[in-house]
């Protein structure tokens, strides 16, 4: 089990793998695990069976993960659980829920660190750094995956050190500096050709076929991806194969040979709907859905759109959405039905305008300025066509007045049929101020998004480098001159270490203005980066963060509130160890009735509320929750420990 650790997440496989088949290891484990009678080897071998199983069907890791954690948890084993927790992690992660494998992933942490486990440890943070890179927020990749790197040289272990550095090179990638990724990579290549190590060879060519692709180099690319396919296929890794064949299906789409892509894409659904790999699965019926319309395969098309439109909207893939709404739109106009290609138009438009900016129209005043112009227009569009009908309806009575027999009638007629063609007229200039509306709203939040990113890029750009350059000025100053004097020392580091804080706070601050709404999801992952840093300054302290799955995590809260909730959970932490002398902080997130709570509790020597003298720590805390409209409790007893809970409103 604790060879295991050694194993760098989704790339490294166990050395019994070497000579032997996944299906035999899962044959042989299960044979082990029905001999078994002690609470320890049931967890070993549940353990084994999830890490096995998630190279080939998700569902069943799942099974084993959880009874591994049951089997672990009754045993009382500390490197039992935390080896459970860990697999459990990496079943989330080929599962696609990176959110959910970043969530156990610190909670083997806690007994990784416990147990002073440093290559456990290297391990989950090569596993966080790679569930970052997924959700593409690439400064905290680079982060987790330099720490890992670290401690494997520090270690000695030249194959996990190297494979690290394979995995920067994937995040400078996603970066789109395509010279520097390749020069790590062609560095790691030639590192695990000589010691053929075929998954990691695989994973590279993945990469590099990637970069070739993005570069305009098509015919590398594609010999990059069949070479990855073919290592794959080799050594049963189906999750490498697979997005080799999906990479493929892609570039002969682009080409219009979309027979060629379509028996690509086909091949790696095949192998995704066998391992259980959601996420990826639902993205390659996207593509043969649309390959299937430019074959002219219209109902097998529309039946694939209509397939993975629920998961789309489910999970938020917007940009994938968009492509659905838009090939349904032509299915419907190819098939004449008007409805659908109504329905469908608005569907896109809405998800396009959502795409473009998620700026919000309530921060700015143009755009109120710009709607009230609007509104005054449609209101006179209205008050003329109020009065054409008007008119209408006069000249008819005075066709009635007038009509004789044949000639009244054909009067009235006529009357009744301008009057028609001038109602439809009306309609479709209605529609036009619809539409005239739309667009300026969307031109707006263009504007303001681009003078959202201008000020974030003033400030990093300009602010940021200030402060990078007092940093350095103050270390130049430390070492350059070999200063004696220890209280002029202190005061350097003092004000270094504050400007460091300050440069962090800025990042943050650019973080909340680069977005219009902070999903729950976006605050968990800060909030961790904030307790994973808390962490690393303390060595006595343990941190523990959770979230109730019963609080969604789609839930956005507008940038203004959710920067304040996250600044007060920060100076509560902060609060906690400076002064509380405690050795466990607990940052909670619950959902109760129509309210969210962020609770923040310490173990800590607590104070008397009627006594103490309240800083401005805690007067800062109450004075944000109370422009967000938020309630914040603070419970504390000599002795007892410290609770702080900030409750909204949703």
């Amino acid at each position: 089990m604790i060879k295991r650790t050694l194993i760098l997440f989704f790339l490294i496989v166990h050395q019994v793998l070497v000579g032997q088949s996944v299906t035999d290891l899962i044959s042989n484990t299960k044979k082990s695990l029905d001999t078994s009678t002690t609470l320890k080897h049931k967890a070993k071998f549940t353990a084994d069976l999830a890490w096995y199983y998630s190279h080939v069907n998700i569902d069943s890791a799942l099974v084993y993960g959880n009874k591994s954690i049951e089997f672990a948890t009754r045993s009382n084993n500390d490197t039992l659980i935390g080896q459970s927790l860990n697999d459990l992690s990496t079943v989330y992660f080929f599962k696609g829920d990176y959110p959910e494998s970043i969530n156990y992933a610190r909670k083997s942490m806690v007994y990784r660190q416990r147990l002073k486990d440093t290559l456990g440890i290297a391990s989950l943070y090569t596993k966080m750094g790679s569930n970052y890179s997924k959700t593409n927020l690439l400064d905290s990749t680079v982060y987790y995956y330099i720490r890992a790197r670290d401690l494997y040289l520090k270690n000695n272990d030249s194959l996990n050190s190297v494979t690290i550095e394979s995995n920067i090179a994937s995040a400078y990638y996603s970066a789109g500096n395509y010279k520097k990724a390749s020069g790590y990579l062609d560095e790691c290549i030639d590192y695990f050709k000589r010691n053929n190590l075929k998954r990691l060879l695989a994973n590279s060519y993945l990469t590099k076929g990637n970069i070739y692709l993005n570069t305009n180099d098509t015919l590398s690319s594609i010999k990059s991806f069949q070479e990855a396919e073919k290592l794959s296929a080799e050594i049963k890794n189906y999750v490498g194969q697979a997005s080799a064949l999906n990479n493929l299906s892609i570039i002969y789409s682009a080409l219009n040979e979309f027979d060629k892509s379509t028996n690509y894409v086909k091949r790696s659904i095949e192998i995704r709907e066998s391992i259980g790999a959601t996420g990826d699965l639902e993205s390659a019926k996207l593509t043969l859905a649309i390959n299937n319309f430019k074959l002219g395969k219209i109902q097998d098309s529309k039946a694939g759109l209509l397939n993975v439109k629920g998961f789309f909207i489910k999970t938020g893939v917007n940009e994938k959405l968009q492509y659905v709404y838009e090939n349904l739109m032509l299915i419907y106009a190819y098939e004449n039905n008007i409805d659908s290609l109504n329905f469908y138009s608005q569907k896109y438009n809405q998800t396009l305008r959502k795409n473009i900016s998620e700026a919000n129209l309530k921060f700015s005043q143009e755009i109120e300025v710009k709607y009230e112009t609007e509104k005054k227009e449609k209101e006179i569009l209205k008050q003329r066509s109020e009065i054409i009908e008007n008119k209408l309806n006069l000249n008819k009575k005075n066709t009635q007045l007038i009509g004789l027999g044949f000639l009244a009638i054909v009067l009235s007629v006529l009357g009744y049929l301008l009057y028609n063609q001038q109602k439809l007229k009306n309609q479709q200039l209605k529609k036009e101020g619809e539409l005239k509306e739309a667009l300026v709203k969307i031109e707006t939040q263009n504007r303001l998004q681009e003078q959202r990113l201008r000020i974030s890029r003033d400030l990093h750009d300009n602010i940021g480098a200030q402060l990078t350059f007092i940093i350095s000025s103050i270390e130049n100053l430390q070492y350059g001159f070999k200063l004696k004097n220890q209280k002029l020392t202190d005061k350097l580091s003092s004000i270094s270490g504050f400007t460091k804080e300050t440069i962090y706070e800025l990042r943050d601050t650019i973080w909340a203005m680069n977005k219009n709404a902070i999903s729950l999801e976006d605050l968990e992952i800060r909030i961790s980066n904030f307790i994973d840093k808390a962490d690393m300054s303390s060595n006595s302290l343990s941190f523990e963060f959770n979230i109730d799955k019963s609080v969604a995590k789609t839930e956005e809260l507008a940038s203004v509130k959710g920067m304040n909730i996250y600044r007060i959970i920060q100076e509560a932490i902060n609060n906690s160890i400076k002064y509380a002398e405690a050795s466990i902080v607990k940052v909670d997130i619950l959902k109760q009735n129509k309210k969210i709570q962020f609770r923040i509790t310490d173990n800590g020597k607590g104070f008397d509320e009627n006594s103490v003298e309240q800083g401005n720590g805690l007067n800062n805390m109450k004075k944000r929750a109370k422009e967000i409209g938020a309630s914040l409790d603070v419970n504390s007893q000599l002795n007892n420990g410290t609770e702080i809970s900030i409750n909204l409103s949703v």
